[in-house]
């Protein structure tokens, strides 16, 4: 059991993940109140749907990492994330 970097709360090792905004590894439940929040602020300032956002995600591509097998994408032009975001691996080539 190891505590969460951004409430305290103790849960499983395995169970943390990273979040890019915060730079910090954080439980399950901050990673469901942070989805919560972003969603009343959508409903609070009524902001629509960036379909720039969506735009780029279709034009990253998929990496395994060698390491340790995890999945994630890749942006081409900045060639970034730099290390796997699950085991911190350095990314040799996409």
């Amino acid at each position: 059991m190891v505590p969460c970097r951004k409430c305290g709360n103790k849960v499983t090792a395995s169970s943390l993940k990273l979040d890019f905004d915060e730079k910090k590894m954080i439980c399950p439940d901050c990673i469901k109140n942070k989805s919560i929040h972003k969603e009343i602020e959508k409903e609070v300032f009524h902001k629509p749907e960036q379909r720039h956002a969506e735009a780029e995600t279709d034009a990253k591509i998929s990496h395994k990492c060698s390491s340790c097998g995890y999945k994630f994408k890749i942006d081409p032009e900045t060639k970034k994330p730099k290390n796997c975001p699950y085991c911190n691996a350095r990314v040799l080539s996409f």
